[in-house]
């Protein structure tokens, strides 16, 4: 239901996590509107989990014997609104959860986007498409300011080290890449730190994650998260060569090369389907004449926020400036973007927005009906990167 939001998810996530706030997102419908009853998304579920605020999971059936029901504030630039919030699983419709919001006609129209944040014990409801609520968590004398000015990252002494080594990198100007084609910078940039080259999933240094980027100009240029395999024991597919066989193309040896987003099929009928009822993540095929929708692949979500978690408790983003071409190419390493633990759960909805994408990079073994894979590349757009990340530290290192 996120995808039916009237302002941007993108742009709201990135609004919260400046100041390092965690927030569960939910879209009301003219029906939701009507009644004040809606459902309580994975999103808002798993939120008010983690923060022990309410878990659904372990809740009877039954708003009379089992709902439970708190005082909560509406939001708004200058005031609070006090409410009531209901939490409930209903003893029909498979006790699907449900959230209700005492006056909320009053407060918001539907679709809008709506964030719950849990500040101490207390409920509070934001109605991100009201442009003047979002412009008060700047004012530290406003409700949300108030909470925005309480969020305050903590320093890692293993950062101030490899940052230092990266400015000693740094003044050295253009470095000769050790390897030619796309690896190059990272691999160059690892060596000149003391890393060696291994195939473990753990962060690079002292916990620390090290990505290296060519520093383009386009903001949309994308930033490498993760590679993850299907389950390949759910995919409907079979295999990579299946997959490859089926639905590649040629370009000097069959190829499938390209990039996936759940806003809209690319130019071979692909993309993504963020299943929210199995919380699955599928990779799907439109027919164009048809419409119909054919299930190729399958990631357990689970598994790709674990992933997610595990590969970027910290991260050094590395930008370099560039020069030359394959074997000729040269790095000058001047700039890094040092992130914290990413907005797990942000994850999901910015999947389903489309700025977080996944790119295949199949090609076929010479003479061997067998994928060569790559990797099955996670990435999020440059624009959207501080909706995944809180606070970015940015340090130019000329």
């Amino acid at each position: 239901m996120l995808e039916k939001s009237d302002t941007s998810i993108g742009d709201t996530l990135k609004a919260f996590n400046v100041f390092d706030i965690d927030v569960g997102l939910i879209v009301p419908t003219k029906t939701g509107m009507e009644k004040s009853i809606m459902d309580a998304t994975a999103s808002v579920r798993d939120y008010l989990r983690d923060v022990e605020y309410h878990d659904y999971d372990t809740q009877g059936r039954g708003n009379d014997e089992h709902g439970v029901k708190r005082n909560a504030y509406f939001v708004h630039p200058d005031s609070l609104d006090k409410t009531e919030v209901s939490l409930y699983r209903p003893v029909t419709k498979s006790g699907d959860p449900r959230i209700w919001f005492g006056k909320l006609k009053r407060y918001a129209e539907p679709f809008n986007l709506l964030a719950i944040i849990i500040d101490g014990n207390d409920m509070y409801i934001v109605n991100c498409s009201d442009q003047a609520v979002m412009d008060s968590i700047r004012d530290p004398s406003s409700p949300l300011g108030e909470i925005a000015a309480r969020r305050r990252p903590v320093i890692d002494p293993a950062a101030v080290e490899l940052l230092d080594m990266i400015r000693e990198i740094s003044r050295r100007g253009f470095i000769p890449t050790l390897r030619p084609g796309d690896t190059g910078i990272g691999m160059t940039l690892e060596t000149m730190l003391g890393i060696k080259a291994n195939s473990s999933k753990k962060p690079d240094f002292k916990g620390i994650e090290i990505k290296s980027k060519r520093l383009k100009r386009t903001r949309d240029s994308r930033y490498e998260l993760f590679s993850q395999i299907p389950n390949w024991s759910m995919c409907p597919i079979g295999s990579a060569w299946n997959l490859l066989r089926d639905y590649g193309y040629m370009k000097e040896k069959l190829r499938l090369s390209h990039e996936h987003d759940a806003a809209k099929p690319n130019s071979l009928g692909l993309m993504l389907d963020v299943d929210v009822g199995n919380d699955w993540l599928r990779h799907i095929h439109v027919d164009r004449v048809t419409g119909s929708k054919k299930h190729l692949l399958t990631w357990e979500m689970e598994v790709l926020r674990a992933r997610l978690l595990e590969k970027h408790g910290q991260t050094f983003w590395v930008g370099a400036r560039v020069r030359g071409k394959k074997h000729e190419e040269e790095f000058h390493y001047i700039q890094v973007r040092h992130t914290r633990a990413p907005k797990v759960r942000n994850f999901d909805a910015l999947l389903e927005s489309g700025a977080i994408t996944m790119d295949l990079t199949l090609s076929q073994f010479e003479g061997k009906q067998r994928a060569r894979d790559h990797g099955y590349l996670f990435k999020i757009k440059g624009s959207d990167f501080d909706a995944l990340f809180p606070p970015v530290d940015v340090h130019v290192l000329e």
